[in-house]
C-alpha cells in the first residue's frame, strides 16, 4: 500500500512495480542464532582468575573497538578500578566531509552541497541521479541506496534532503553500538552514549565521576591522533579531589594481529616491501593470545541518563518534511538493501560470521581458491566491515584459524586468511612510519606524476557509467551495498588512475564515503599502491579490463547481475557489448586496441587531455 497517496512510485520502464528485497544477509543467521553464538563465544573467554587491584572509577572511551571480547582497554579499566564507565562519543566530525573533495563521510546530507558548486573552498562534484537527485522539468529522480525510480508528486517538485550512500555505514555503526550496549549489559555494565566531541565529553565525565584513568585504543592517523591530543589537553585541566594530578589517559594497542611492541624493528624502520615485513614478523614474532574476560564487569556506575542510540534524523538523513519521501524505502526504520549483500553490524554478527564461514559452511579450507570471486556472500570471509569497526579482534580470527587447522585441516587457504590479516597489519604500521604522506598526491615517495581532476570523467566512474561493464558493475555494487570485492577494488582503482588518468585521491575519498569497511590505513594504503605512489616502487601494476573480465567473470554473471540490461546478451558478449546494447565508453584503455566508439585520433586526444595537466592538492596539517 502506498503510504502517501500523493506520491506514485514508477519503475524505469514506466510500469508500476514493487522493490524485491532479495539481498543476502551476512551472516545468514537469525538474531537469536547470532546472540547464542556470541554468548557462547564470549563465555569461552571468561575467567575467574582475574582480580581487581584498584579503587575508584575508570572510563573506557570506545572508538574503533566496539567489542567486549579481546578488548584490552575494557579489561584494564576493570582491573584498575571498582567501577567502570564505558562511553561512546558520537563525534559530529565523523559525519562531515572528506578532506580534499568534500564528499560526505559516515553520514550527513547532500542538500547543502547541491545548492552550490564550491564546498569548503574545494571543488564539489554534483551528485547525479545514481546517488542523489537530479532536477529535470518534470521529474525528480531519487536514489535511496539500492533502487532507482521516478517520483511523481502532483503539482509541486521539491529539492529534498537526501539519504547519502554513506547512510549504510551509519546504519552499520548504529547496529554496532546497539550490540555493544547489549553485550556490556550482559556483563553487568552499560554504554553511555553522548553526542559531541570527545575533547569536550571525556574531560567533563572524568570530572563528574572523579575518574582517575581513561582507557582507549590507540589510533595512528592524523584526524584521530589530533582528537587524542585534544582529549589529553582537556584532562590536564581536570582536578581530582583525591589526587594532586588530573586523570591519566592510557592508550592500549588493539588494532592489529601482531602487537606493535612485538615487532622486530621500530615502525620508523618498517620495511618498504610487504614481503620483507611479512617474512620478518612470521619468523620472529608470535601473535598474543586474546585477553581473558572476568565473569562480570559490573557494577555499573549510577547514571541518570545513559543516552540513546544515534538515529538517522540526527545526521540529517531524513527529509525535512514528514512524508516527503515514500516510507516504504525504509523497513521498520531500517534502510533496505535490495541486491547484493546486507551486512549486519555488531560484535554478535561478527563472531557469528566467523562461526558460519569457518565451522558451519566449512569454507575456510577453500578460501584461497575462491577469494578472487565477485558475486555472492561466500567467495571470501567478508570479515572486513567488522574489523574496521573493531567489532572483532584480528587475534580472535587468528585463534579460530589455529583451531580450525587443528580440528579440521591446515592448507594454503587457512594460511591465506592470515596472510591477508598481515597485509592489514602492514598498512596500519605503515601509517605510523609515513604519517600524512599516505594522503598526499605524491604518496610516501613524493612521486611527481601528472593527474587530471576532470569532473565528468570522475562522475562516470563514480556513477558506474563508464561504458565498461566490469567497472560499472563494481561501482554499482559499491553504491548499493557499501562493499566491493578485493579484485574489484584493484580493477576500478587501476582504471581510474591508469586509463582515466584521474587523481587517485578522488577515488580514495569516494571509497571513504561509501565503504562499510573503511579505515584510513587500509584504504589509503591500498590506493597509494594502486596509483604507483606507495612506498614500494615495484607496486605499479596495470589491470587489463579484458583480461580481468575473461579471468574472473568469463560468463558475464557478475556484470549481468548488477547491469540487468546485459542479461539478454550471449554470455561471451556481456563484458564486451557494442554501443547498441550498452552505453559508450568514456575513455580508451591505456593498453590494448582503441575501444569500438573511439577513433584513433579521438583516443589520442582523450589521452593527452586526461594526462595533460598536473594537479596539486593542499597537504593535511
Amino acid at each position: 500500500m502506498n503510504p502517501n497517496p500523493n506520491i506514485r512510485w514508477i519503475s524505469q520502464s514506466s510500469s508500476t512495480s514493487n522493490t524485491n528485497y532479495d539481498a543476502a544477509a551476512v551472516p545468514a543467521l537469525t538474531s537469536i542464532e547470532m546472540e547464542a553464538i556470541a554468548d557462547r563465544t564470549i563465555e569461552r573467554y571468561a575467567t575467574k582468575a582475574l582480580k581487581r587491584n584498584g579503587k575508584g572509577v575508570s572510563i573506557v572511551w570506545f572508538r574503533n573497538d566496539l567489542r567486549v571480547l579481546d578488548n584490552e582497554a575494557l579489561v584494564k579499566a576493570w582491573v584498575s578500578a571498582d567501577i567502570v564507565l564505558p562511553v561512546y562519543c558520537v563525534d559530529p566530525r565523523l559525519f562531515g566531509t572528506t578532506y580534499h573533495f568534500g564528499f560526505p563521510k559516515t553520514g550527513g546530507t547532500f542538500s547543502d552541497c547541491l545548492c552550490r558548486n564550491e564546498f569548503k573552498n574545494r571543488k564539489f562534484f554534483h551528485f547525479s541521479a545514481h546517488f542523489g537527485v537530479e532536477l529535470f522539468t518534470t521529474y525528480i529522480f531519487v536514489v535511496v541506496i539500492s533502487y532507482r525510480g521516478i517520483l511523481e508528486q502532483g503539482e509541486n517538485k521539491k529539492l529534498f534532503n537526501l539519504l547519502p550512500i554513506s547512510a549504510l555505514r551509519t546504519q552499520f555503526l548504529i547496529e554496532c553500538l546497539a550490540d555493544l550496549k547489549k553485550n556490556l549489559m550482559k556483563k553487568g555494565l552499560n554504554l553511555l552514549i553522548k553526542h559531541g566531541k570527545p575533547e569536550d565529553i571525556i574531560p567533563s565525565l572524568a570530572k563528574s565521576f572523579q575518574a582517575h584513568t581513561v582507557y582507549a585504543q590507540k589510533e595512528t592517523c592524523s584526524e584521530e591522533v589530533n582528537v587524542e591530543k585534544s582529549v589529553s589537553k582537556g584532562l590536564r585541566q581536570v582536578i581530582l579531589q583525591s589526587s594532586s594530578t588530573g586523570p591519566k589517559l592510557q592508550f592500549v594497542w588493539g588494532t592489529t594481529m601482531y602487537h606493535i611492541d612485538d615487532l622486530p624493528f621500530n615502525t620508523s624502520s618498517l620495511p618498504d616491501i610487504y614481503t620483507q615485513f611479512r617474512k620478518s614478523v612470521e619468523a620472529k614474532c608470535e601473535v598474543r593470545a586474546c585477553i581473558k574476560l572476568p565473569a562480570s564487569l559490573g557494577p555499573a556506575p549510577s547514571v541518570d541518563d545513559w543516552g540513546n542510540l544515534p538515529s538517522f534524523d540526527q545526521f540529517g538523513l531524513q527529509p525535512h518534511e514528514a512524508g516527503s519521501l515514500p516510507t516504504f524505502l525504509f523497513k521498520e526504520d531500517t534502510l533496505c538493501v535490495s541486491k547484493g549483500m546486507k551486512f549486519v553490524g555488531g560484535e554478535s554478527a561478527a563472531l557469528s560470521r566467523v562461526h558460519e564461514y569457518f565451522w558451519k559452511k566449512d569454507l575456510l579450507k577453500v578460501y584461497k581458491e575462491t577469494r578472487n570471486g565477485m558475486l555472492g556472500p561466500d567467495y571470501s570471509t567478508k570479515f572486513s566491515p567488522w574489523l574496521a569497526s573493531g567489532s572483532i579482534s584480528p587475534r580472535y580470527i587468528y585463534e579460530e584459524v589455529m583451531r580450525y587447522e587443528k580440528e579440521r585441516v591446515a592448507n594454503d587457504s587457512t594460511y591465506w586468511v592470515l596472510f591477508e590479516l598481515i597485509w592489514r597489519d602492514y598498512f596500519r604500521f605503515l601509517s605510523i612510519k609515513c604519517g600524512n604522506s599516505i594522503f598526499h598526491l605524491g604518496g610516501p615517495r613524493d612521486v611527481q606524476l601528472k593527474w587530471s581532476q576532470d569532473q565528468k570523467l570522475f562522475e562516470s566512474w563514480r556513477d558506474g557509467s563508464t561504458g565498461y561493464p566490469l567497472i560499472d558493475a563494481n561501482m554499482k555494487e559499491l553504491s548499493m551495498t557499501g562493499f566491493m570485492s578485493n579484485r574489484g577494488r584493484q580493477i576500478v582503482c587501476s582504471f581510474l588512475v591508469r586509463d582515466m588518468g584521474l587523481d587517485w585521491g578522488m577515488g580514495a575519498e569516494w571509497f571513504e564515503t561509501c565503504l562499510l569497511d573503511y579505515d584510513p590505513c587500509s584504504n589509503y594504503g591500498n590506493w597509494t599502491y594502486g596509483a604507483g605512489v606507495g612506498n614500494d616502487p615495484r607496486e605499479d601494476r596495470y589491470f587489463s579490463i579484458p583480461k580481468q573480465a575473461k579471468t574472473y567473470d568469463p560468463e558475464g554473471e557478475y556484470v549481468a547481475y548488477w547491469l540487468p540490461q546485459l542479461k539478454r546478451l550471449p554470455k561471451e558478449k556481456r563484458n564486451f557489448p557494442d554501443y547498441l546494447h550498452y552505453i559508450r565508453q568514456v575513455v580508451p584503455l591505456k593498453h590494448g586496441n582503441a575501444p569500438r566508439n573511439f577513433s584513433q585520433e579521438k583516443a589520442a586526444q582523450s589521452r593527452r587531455s586526461n594526462f595533460g595537466g598536473k594537479q596539486t592538492r593542499s597537504y593535511r596539517p
